[in-house]
């Protein structure tokens, strides 16, 4: 038995997406990922990655960790007011 009660006509895009629209969208996207540029020496040889490394590794030695003080526990402070 085939369930009619909530069936859609083929023709019913919820979303106002039909096929041809996604089919525009695809042939959009493709063309703007045709256009994209070749890529520089510098990614191709590898000494951008070598030199991202570097920054993140400098970065990293010269970043300042943050101290905070030291306050005694809640727990010892009242036992020092019980007393």
């Amino acid at each position: 038995m085939k369930n009619t009660r909530n069936a859609r006509p083929a023709s019913y895009f919820p979303d106002g997406l039909n096929e041809e629209a996604i089919n525009e969208l695809i042939a959009e996207v493709a063309s703007e990922v045709a256009e994209v540029a070749p890529p520089t020496s510098a990614l191709i040889d590898g000494s951008a990655a070598e030199r991202r490394r570097r920054r993140i590794e400098r970065r990293a030695l010269t970043g300042v960790v943050r101290s905070l003080p030291v306050r005694p526990s809640i727990t010892t402070h009242i036992e020092d007011i019980a007393s």
